[in-house]
Protein backbone atom coordinates (compact mmCIF):
# COMPACT_ATOMS: atom_id res chain seq x y z
CA UNK A 1 0.00 0.00 0.00
CA UNK A 2 1.23 3.33 -0.94
CA UNK A 3 0.69 6.21 1.46
CA UNK A 4 0.39 9.39 -0.74
CA UNK A 5 1.36 12.89 0.48
CA UNK A 6 -1.65 15.50 1.38
CA UNK A 7 -1.39 17.71 -1.27
CA UNK A 8 -4.35 19.20 -3.47
CA UNK A 9 -3.27 16.96 -6.59
CA UNK A 10 -3.32 13.00 -4.42
CA UNK A 11 -6.55 14.29 -3.00
CA UNK A 12 -8.04 15.06 -6.69
CA UNK A 13 -6.54 11.47 -6.93
CA UNK A 14 -8.04 9.46 -3.83
CA UNK A 15 -11.48 11.06 -5.42
CA UNK A 16 -11.28 9.66 -8.44
CA UNK A 17 -10.31 6.37 -6.82
CA UNK A 18 -13.15 6.43 -4.32
CA UNK A 19 -15.55 7.42 -6.81
CA UNK A 20 -14.13 4.66 -9.38
CA UNK A 21 -14.78 2.20 -5.77
CA UNK A 22 -18.27 3.31 -5.41
CA UNK A 23 -19.01 2.02 -8.93
CA UNK A 24 -17.50 -1.76 -7.95
CA UNK A 25 -14.13 -0.24 -10.26
CA UNK A 26 -11.67 -1.34 -8.09
CA UNK A 27 -7.89 0.37 -9.68
CA UNK A 28 -4.95 -0.80 -8.96
CA UNK A 29 -2.20 0.62 -7.45
CA UNK A 30 -0.21 1.13 -10.29
CA UNK A 31 -2.65 3.02 -11.66
CA UNK A 32 -3.36 5.34 -9.22
CA UNK A 33 0.40 6.27 -9.24
CA UNK A 34 0.30 6.57 -12.84
CA UNK A 35 -2.91 9.00 -12.01
CA UNK A 36 -1.04 11.24 -9.69
CA UNK A 37 2.21 11.91 -12.61
CA UNK A 38 -0.86 13.07 -14.72
CA UNK A 39 -1.56 15.13 -11.37
CA UNK A 40 1.80 16.43 -10.98
CA UNK A 41 2.79 17.19 -14.70
CA UNK A 42 5.42 14.66 -14.73
CA UNK A 43 3.39 12.91 -17.48
CA UNK A 44 0.32 14.06 -20.14
CA UNK A 45 -2.36 11.35 -20.55
CA UNK A 46 -0.95 10.48 -23.81
CA UNK A 47 2.39 8.97 -23.04
CA UNK A 48 0.65 6.78 -20.23
CA UNK A 49 -1.65 5.74 -23.16
CA UNK A 50 0.84 5.04 -25.48
CA UNK A 51 2.97 2.88 -22.53
CA UNK A 52 0.06 0.99 -22.55
CA UNK A 53 -0.25 0.45 -26.08
CA UNK A 54 3.32 -0.72 -26.42
CA UNK A 55 3.00 -3.02 -23.19
CA UNK A 56 0.32 -4.86 -24.81
CA UNK A 57 1.16 -4.84 -28.30
CA UNK A 58 4.59 -6.75 -27.25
Amino acid sequence: MVTLPNTKETRMVKSVAASMAIENMFVEEEFILEMVKIARGEKTAEEIIQEIIRTYKS
